[in-house]
């Protein structure tokens, strides 16, 4: 079978698993971008690890960040002025960031926290944060969160909030390196089928780097198999930057098992 019947199967395969998603709970904006792989979905009111109460935008904000090596302890932070703040409900996050050092500021990037306020855009009395895991060339954040429009549910959205707290750099700064630049393995050139987040190993317990847009064209070098499944396939693609990304979300040609010519990692 060609390539592009198995990348039709793969499109086909996550189209029905949206629909089935929609079904369930038309409020919710389904894209692939995001995955629900929040350690606490299906509790709510426990006093998570970072001090937080699970099912809440705070409780998943911090789960994000601290993939990115930013961790609370009893819902507080040590920011980079060396002070520490308290971090409450969604809607105080913003004043306390800044008053630990963190940037402030109407720009969202990929892994800042969007924050709204009390009433703002229909955010309840104690405001609400959401994590931004996409953003388009108009300014508009494509955010993932919990409590939002699915009560105590994961969902993702496209908007455009007041403020970003930027807790992870906006980008990654290049490092000049002395001589030559070591040659990159040449890999096997995809696409991307959808948004997807590369992470920096096999999994989505492993530290987020960005997320690549639908249609992006990519270098695959080897694939390896995961204990991190998803829509089915345990096969995670490694680009020829060291990133990896869920196999499920490019035009490789096989589904759950290793594409003929490229290695195993």
């Amino acid at each position: 079978m060609d390539r592009d019947i198995f990348s039709w199967r793969k499109a086909f395969t996550a189209a029905m698993a949206a629909t089935v998603l929609l079904i369930g709970i038309p409020a919710v904006t389904v894209s692939a971008a995001g995955v629900d792989d929040y350690p606490y979905r299906g509790t709510a009111n426990k006093l998570d690890p970072w001090g937080f109460y699970t099912g809440y935008c705070t409780s998943f904000a911090a789960f994000r960040l601290s993939q990115e090596g930013v961790v609370f302890h009893g819902a507080s932070l040590k920011g980079p002025n060396g002070k520490t703040a308290f971090f409450g409900n969604g809607g105080t996050w913003d004043a306390a960031a800044a008053a630990i050092g963190y940037v402030v500021d109407t720009r969202p990037t990929v892994g800042s926290v969007a924050v709204w306020h009390g009433g703002e855009d229909g955010a309840w009395s104690g405001g609400h944060v959401a994590y931004v895991m996409a953003v388009d060339r108009a300014g508009n954040a494509t955010v993932e969160e919990y409590n939002w429009s699915n009560y105590l549910r994961y969902g993702q959205r496209t908007t455009q909030a007041h403020r970003y707290i930027h807790f992870v750099g906006a980008s990654v700064i290049p490092v000049s390196h002395p001589g030559p630049a070591p040659a990159q393995p040449a890999g096997h050139p995809y696409r991307t089928t959808d948004f997807v987040r590369e992470r920096s190993g096999p999994g989505t317990g492993f530290r987020s780097l960005g997320v690549l847009p639908a249609g992006q064209r990519i270098m695959i070098v080897c694939q390896v198999r995961s204990g991190s499944v998803i829509r089915g396939t345990g096969i995670w693609d490694r680009l020829s930057d060291g990133s990896y990304v869920t196999d499920y979300y490019t035009t490789t040609p096989a589904f759950n098992t290793f594409s003929p010519g490229l290695s195993r990692c």
